[in-house]
């Protein structure tokens, strides 16, 4: 170790800096440990004078003032190192410690990999966690899966996604909408490669921060990106039966001002589903039907997204970024229709098979600023982004008719294709400025507008030679949604209570087109979102929460288009072009503990909604059974949600939740032209669960079992039933912990089937669906210069945790 000889003091009486130079390198091996605190103390109380961080090749160069000091090297996963004697003056201008010595602690080694085995789950009192690279069922599957194994999220029969019950839940990539959900988010998330997700983040009460779109709350996907200086990344390759075949790579690259980064993900599924239904139409029951429908969906999807960070100066910088995605499915339906007809005795067979072709292709562009300022906490974000998407479906339709499957003749030839397209655009920014000790003032604006195109055209033919336009059903629509939203939050501390008070208001024009009919619909609303959360602080490990929040659910284009789906003739799904908005008051206390070892959430809570919608179906005196959503009534819901975690030994972890609710819906009447529809009251009391075993078997695997149930419900035309599943999944880390094998077992007992039954007046319906039979996926992954441990500590440092400021 040296010291520099002597340096000139300044006329004007300022003080010189002095440098702080040296080496970290690891015991054993001599590699360089990069991104290690080093941190600059006064010998006479300790204090801390200044810091820094070794550089990916282990130097620090650290600018002090005059005075006597001592160094303290610290990085997780290796011992503390001291270097003492740091005397800096005028005889003494530098101080080089030349190259240290640091000794990986092996203790806090094996408390670090404990550690970040637990994180699967992550609670907060604000949301749920869930990073989906721990859950080992997740490997191979689409962000569906995904979604569909989290605790408190159902997907139904239709891709629906539900949220405690709840299918008003806002879905959102990255904290914004995207591109990635497409027109059709059923679909879009079922093409979407899991591979691509990174966590996905649950919230239940959301702050005025958020869009008040959706009632139940905001499920946020983030995808991977990576920062880490050179190049790093992860590759990712697996097949599955049935087919699901496919591969993923994440990238960066970095530089001290720009960061590259890239993703993509490739496909090739097909998802073979069956169901069965048994109806009753008539009062007393005249005619009974046994439906049968056989179904082999899927193709090829890619997604794939790059982009730079640029690194204007130590505070700002700016991300440009382009997203596309595209998917070429076909999509082959067999129905079978066995009619009884009771009063004749007579029986016929109808076949009916659809053979579609869905191309979707979606673009996305993005630009962010963000600058941050000295003070810690202060920021300043803008973004602007664009998206492109567009969807064509077309299918060719064949009907037959006859006593037995050996006598069928055609009756009907079908061809329809629907053209959809869309754009949004989107102008945002937000700003934080702390105050005091821990207050906090945040605001921010949003502006979209969103336009949707939908031409569909169907055509018909006795001979498959001559087609005709079906007018009844060929319809043009266009739906423009324009919102404008401004928003205030303000939060501070006082002891140990914890509050946040935040308002906002959104601005909504919402116009439909039918082009065919020549029909304007336009609504206008403007309404104010209050969100207020309470945290009280009991103790280091415990906190309890109280949170309150007004959202709004506005319809979609789809529920308001009123074009029919041909692809059952007897069961039809048409929109309603005059549904309005739902609103709802939401109200949500909880208790959060968190151990080293464990963690434990339970949370009641409450939503009162005005205008609720639900799907209604109506069937006339031929049997055509049409669902159209309705503004029914309004909703009353409660319930009860527990999320526990537990380290139970060093090899074996065990997570659980539990999900209770009731909701309350008043039965009445609704009606669309000359069509009234009844319905009954419902009151909906179930529950989910979800248990996860994760077991560490010495140096051979990692195994999971995840055992889930979802209980019955009773809705306003009948119930669903209860579904039981079990997945398994198996991994092993292999090339000297670079690479993983992973084999996983989705719905082992293959009975995750929606079950339900449905009354209306003469109509009665037992009805059985299985989306897509149990799967079997194995995967190999290999990571590019990623050590989890260090990793974790250069993120840290990247996003600011770790800031020059706090010295």
């Amino acid at each position: 170790m040296t010291n520099g000889q002597n340096r000139q003091w300044s006329r004007d009486g300022a003080q010189p800096s002095f440098p702080i130079t040296g080496k970290l390198i690891e015991v054993g091996t001599n590699t360089p440990v990069e991104f290690a605190t080093v941190s600059v103390f006064r010998v006479r109380d300790s204090t801390l004078a200044t810091g820094g961080i070794s550089d990916d090749k282990g130097f620090f160069n650290i600018e002090s003032g005059p005075g006597r000091f001592y160094l303290k090297i610290q990085f997780m996963g290796y011992e503390d190192v001291t270097v003492p004697n740091v005397n800096l003056g005028r005889g003494n201008t530098t101080f080089d410690a030349g190259k240290i010595e640091v000794r990986q602690d092996q203790r806090m080694l094996e408390e670090v990999v404990v550690q970040a085995e637990r994180t699967q789950m992550e609670l907060t009192l604000d949301k749920k966690v869930f990073n989906i690279g721990k859950d080992l069922s997740n490997l191979g599957g689409s962000a569906t899966d995904i979604l569909d194994n989290l605790p408190s999220v159902q997907v139904d029969v239709e891709g629906n996604v539900s949220l405690r019950g709840s299918e008003n839940v806002r879905i959102l990539i990255d904290g914004k909408p995207s591109g990635l959900v497409g027109l059709s988010s059923n679909d879009a998330l079922r093409q979407l490669n899991g591979n691509l997700i990174e966590r996905v983040e649950v919230i239940t009460n959301p702050s005025a921060r958020y869009d008040a779109e959706g009632l139940a709350g905001i499920i946020n996907i983030v995808l991977k990106k990576e920062k880490a200086k050179g190049i790093n990344g992860s590759f990712q390759i697996n097949t599955g039966v049935p087919a699901n075949h496919g591969g993923s790579i994440n990238l960066n690259f970095r530089r001290d001002w720009v960061n590259f980064f890239t993703n993509f993900g490739i496909s090739y599924r097909r998802n073979p589903g069956s169901g069965d239904a048994f109806q009753q139409f008539g009062d007393p029951v005249t005619r009974t039907t046994d439906r049968t429908r056989d179904m082999n969906r899927g193709g090829i999807n890619y997604s794939t997204r790059f982009g730079a960070d640029f690194y204007l100066n130590e505070m700002s910088t700016i991300t440009l970024a382009f997203l596309y995605r595209f998917s070429d499915e076909n999509n082959d339906t067999r129905i079978e229709y066995f009619d009884n007809y009771l009063t004749t005795n007579e029986d016929s067979i109808t076949l009916r098979l659809d053979d579609e072709l869905e191309d979707d292709e979606n673009l996305e562009y993005s630009i962010n600023y963000t600058r941050n300022f000295k003070r810690k906490g202060q920021k300043l974000t803008a973004d602007i982004q664009y998206q492109n998407n567009n969807e064509i479906e077309g299918s060719d339709l064949v009907e037959t008719t006859g006593t037995t499957f050996g006598n069928q003749i055609p009756r009907l030839y079908q061809r329809s294709n629907n053209d959809e397209i869309e754009e949004r655009l989107m102008l945002q920014s937000d700003y934080t400025h702390p105050f005091g000790k821990d207050g906090k003032l945040e605001g921010g604006f949003r502006y979209t507008d969103r336009l949707v195109g939908n031409d569909y055209l169907v055509e018909e033919s006795d001979d498959a030679v001559v087609y005709t336009v079906d007018t009844n059903i060929s319809n043009d629509f266009e739906y423009e949604e324009k919102v404008f939203a401004v928003y205030g939050i303000v939060s501070n501390k006082i002891n140990k209570l914890s509050w946040q008070l935040g308002l906002r208001y959104e601005d909504t024009n919402l116009t439909t087109f039918q082009k065919t009919q020549d029909q304007r619909n336009v609504q206008k609303y403007h309404n104010f979102f209050p969100s207020t959360f309470l945290t009280y602080q009991l103790n280091e490990k415990h906190s309890v929460q109280a949170s309150y929040s007004r959202r709004i659910r506005r319809p979609r284009g789809r529920f308001l288009n009123p074009f029919f789906s041909i692809s059952d003739s007897r069961n039809l799904f048409v929109g309603n072009p005059l549904l309005q908005p739902v609103f709802t008051d939401s109200y949500e206390t909880g208790y959060l503990m968190n151990n080293r070892s464990s963690s434990f959430y339970v949370g009641v809570y409450y939503r009162y909604s005005e205008g609720i919608t639900q799907r209604l179906r109506s069937t006339d005196d031929e049997g055509i059974t049409t669902t159209r959503p309705y503004n029914v009534s309004k909703e009353d819901s409660y319930g009860v949600e527990m999320n526990a975690s537990k380290d139970v030994a060093k090899w074996y972890r065990v997570s659980g939740n539990v999900n209770f609710f009731r909701a309350f819906t008043p039965g009445g009447s609704v009606s669309f032209e000359n069509e009234i529809t009844t319905f009954n009251s419902a009151t909906a009391t179930s529950l989910t669960s979800r248990l996860s075993n994760n077991l560490k078997l010495k140096n051979w695997f990692d195994a999971q079992i995840n055992v889930s149930y979802r209980a019955p419900r009773n809705t306003v035309q009948g119930k669903r039933f209860s579904i039981t599943s079990i997945d398994l999944g198996f991994s092993r880390d292999v090339m000297k912990k670079n690479g993983t094998i992973s084999l996983s077992v989705r719905d082992l007992l293959n009975n995750r089937k929606y079950r339900g039954e449905t009354f209306n007046p003469g109509f009665q319906e037992v009805s059985t669906f299985q989306w897509r039979s149990r799967t079997t996926q194995l995967s190999f992954t290999y990571r590019l210069n990623q050590k989890k441990q260090r990793e974790r500590r250069r993120r840290e440092f990247e996003e600011g945790d770790f800031e020059g400021g706090d010295f």
